[in-house]
């Protein structure tokens, strides 16, 4: 793998404490995993915007150039995680961002002042992490172009809005030395009515020509439970021609408790099918989905699997001994 994380919620009602995280990066150096990303849709601060992640226990700026020293200390990379379409409803319960709100928790795209907060998350990340990967989210637009942009603008084909925004928003990436990385759901519920993993069909190749050099593509599935599913998936992604990242689960979102057993089920699935497809860059999502009740340390035995997954290793028991 040149990339092989875990992706940590920071969003979901839990902020975790810079000493917490400190200790989940040293967990994963032992468990041979080498980055790790801090999901933070409005959990971080920016420059001038009082009201951006407000009461929401942000992490400083102090906090995250602490963390990612500590990291690189270790050998994990710490990637900032952010959005910049998407799942933004926390702000928009702020009358200060009412007129970048397309609907739902998607920002209008389009607006100029929409670009501009995107802007500061570049340089608030670049101030903080080191590294120069981003996840930049996109994921689950589902209201894209049907609020305040449909009002202003009248209807427009949906691809050409996702893809107008995409290059402008990879633009500013570009401007702060970020390769930016997508999910890439928005891609196929647009193209196939609101169907993201799709057994049939083909993303058209020119909406596939048209995403910006510079970015990556992430596929993201979490419960599908045929191998074949998730080579499928990763096959229709090379019409992109770009680097694939695949994100599975170690499952934390379902209530108080975990699940590693459908954890491992998937996992296992899924990693043997990205290592027949050649894929580079893996992540494991703790998703804290209905505030994050679940601890991260249960789900800690399906990250020892998937590591020793990625290695080759799909035996329960070789991954329970490690553990242990």
């Amino acid at each position: 793998m040149k990339r092989f994380g875990v992706l940590l919620d920071c969003s979901r009602n839990a902020v975790m404490k810079p000493e917490e995280v400190k200790k989940l990066i040293l967990f994963l150096e032992k468990a041979g995993y080498n980055c790790l990303e801090l999901y933070t849709e409005d959990t971080y601060e920016l420059e001038g915007e009082p009201r951006f992640g407000y009461l929401r226990g942000r992490y400083t700026k102090a906090e995250l150039k602490e963390l990612d020293a500590f990291g690189k200390e270790h050998g994990v990379e710490l990637i900032p995680c952010i959005e910049t379409l998407g799942h933004l409803e926390k702000i928009f319960e702020w009358k200060e961002y009412a007129g970048i709100c397309d609907c739902g928790g998607v920002l209008l795209a389009g607006e100029e002042k929409s670009y501009r907060l995107i802007e500061k998350m570049f340089a608030a990340c670049a101030e903080c992490f080191s590294s120069r990967t981003i996840n930049i989210g996109m994921d689950e637009a589902h209201g894209l172009g049907l609020g305040q942009y449909l009002f202003r603008h009248g209807y427009e084909d949906r691809f050409g809005i996702f893809l107008g925004h995409l290059k402008r928003v990879s633009e500013i990436a570009l401007k702060y030395g970020f390769t930016p990385v997508i999910w890439s759901d928005m891609f196929f519920r647009i193209a196939f009515g609101g169907e993201y993993v799709c057994e049939e069909g083909e993303i058209p190749a020119e909406i596939a020509e048209k995403v910006p050099e510079n970015v990556q593509l992430a596929y993201w599935d979490y419960f599908s439970f045929r191998e074949s599913t998730y080579t499928n998936m990763l096959q229709k992604h090379r019409a992109f021609h770009r680097p694939v990242w695949f994100a599975g689960s170690a499952v934390k979102c379902c209530g108080f408790h975990s699940a590693n057993d459908v954890s491992l089920d998937r996992l296992g699935k899924s990693i043997r099918a990205c290592l027949k497809e050649g894929v580079e860059n893996i992540l494991i999502t703790l998703w804290g989905d209905g505030g994050n009740e679940s601890p991260v340390a249960a789900v800690l035995p399906s990250l020892v699997y998937a590591s020793e997954c990625v290695k080759g290793n799909f035996d329960v028991g070789n991954a329970a001994r490690k553990f242990r």
